[in-house]
């Protein structure tokens, strides 16, 4: 046995490249034989009793024990790759994982990144909204992702899209044209570019604009079988789904059903009921889902769910401690009001904006602060750039 492994990699490893399934892992588990999946490599190397097994499983083991220096040849492949190209591997205990796959099946343990993965926190900390649509969009469907996105990113939401010609792409460009970050779900390796006319936007990505990202090891080349299982990762990263633009059969669809399934809220850009370019979309808003007119409803549906993340989460960049924090400071409000300092009202006006845009009333209600200190404080605010105020209401800036 090598002890020098990776062990998500390892686990990766066998998984892309055996007969080793889920259900296999879950079995193993279940009858205490590995402790968890990265477990997998260091028993298969000690043994596993096999009579302890279903027939599938013993069969899969079996013909996996066979190959072990095979697999360990494509684990130092993996490897090579890994290093030469500066990916990251995110496992279900790193501090990058997505809090936001809290709670959803069939969610991979170990993720292939390129770029900063320290952005994935964005999404747990700011929000996202996952936007897709037809890879040959009409002039008003490409208008309308480039305007929604912008619009969005402004607010700190990050956009997850698949890298797809079209409505994906615009969706990739606007957010980085609005010095937001984006996220690229790959259908293939995270190294692999597709589409090549993609790669000046996937370069963009990974210099500094975003993260690419991939379940599939590196360098595995894309395959028409991958597309749905990286759709159902595009809408489980995000607070809810924009379809931009989707023909009756399109692969849209797919990331459309996702999302619902995993509890995400679906809009539909209303389109040309005259396209078939369109149909699939506006079938979708006969079945129910939310018609995209107001990018203040989407920030409402991120905001939501937002709030249930940071209430139910314990852990990683939604700890508790700014809650208690914030009970702390207004507990002081009730009890000694004249010790509250301008940092503790800073402070909860920073909370508060973290969920969602709220007018001075709004906050004055929220916080019990005086109307005339919280107007001082967030005219320093505005002063030093942590936040803007539009149509009344004021939000955090980017940088906050």
């Amino acid at each position: 046995m090598r002890h020098d492994i990776n062990k998500a990699l390892m686990y990766c490893t066998i998984m892309n490249n055996s007969l080793v399934d889920f259900r296999c892992i879950r079995e193993l588990e279940e009858r205490n034989i590995i402790g968890g999946y990265k477990d997998l490599y260091e028993t298969l190397c000690r043994g596993i009793d096999l009579r302890l097994l279903t027939e599938g499983s013993r069969v899969k083991i079996s013909e996996l024990r066979t190959h072990m220096s095979i697999l360990e040849a494509k684990y130092d492949y993996y490897y090579n790759i890994i290093r030469s190209k500066g990916i990251s591997i995110i496992d279900d205990e790193s501090e990058f994982y997505p809090v936001i796959w809290e709670g959803i099946s069939g969610i991979p343990k170990v993720l292939f990144v390129i770029g900063d993965p320290a952005k994935l926190r964005s999404i747990d900390a700011r929000g996202a909204v996952s936007v897709v649509g037809s890879r040959q969009p009409g002039r008003y469907s490409v208008y309308a992702t480039g305007d929604f996105v912008r619009k969005l990113t402004e607010r700190g939401i990050v956009t997850v899209s698949g890298m797809a010609m079209g409505i994906d792409r615009t969706a990739h460009v606007a957010s980085m044209d609005a010095g937001g970050i984006t996220v690229a779900v790959m259908p293939g390796g995270c190294d692999e570019i597709y589409p090549k006319q993609n790669v000046d936007v996937y370069r963009r990505i990974a210099e500094g604009g975003g993260v690419i990202i991939s379940e599939l090891p590196p360098s595995s080349g894309v395959r028409k079988q991958y597309f749905p299982s990286r759709n159902r990762l595009i809408s489980a990263l995000s607070d809810a789904c924009l379809i931009m633009e989707a023909g009756e059969y399109s692969g849209t669809l797919h990331t459309a059903s996702f999302a619902a399934a995993q509890g995400r809220d679906v809009y539909v850009l209303p389109n040309n009921i005259y396209a078939d370019n369109c149909m699939g979309g506006l079938k979708l808003i006969g079945d129910g889902a939310s018609v995209l007119l107001d990018e203040n409803d989407v920030i409402d549906s991120v905001a939501e769910r937002l709030l249930s993340r940071k209430v139910s989460c314990g852990t990683g960049v939604l700890r508790k401690d700014p809650e208690i924090i914030a009970a702390e400071i207004k507990r002081k409000i009730d009890k000694l009001p004249e010790e509250v300092t301008d940092k503790d009202i800073e402070f909860l006006i920073n909370d508060e904006l973290q969920v969602r845009d709220l007018s001075v009333d709004d906050l004055v209600a929220r916080t019990k602060i005086p109307f005339y200190r919280i107007s001082q404080i967030l005219s320093d605010m505005e002063i030093r750039h942590m936040v803007f105020i539009q149509k009344g209401k004021y939000s955090l800036t980017m940088s906050h």
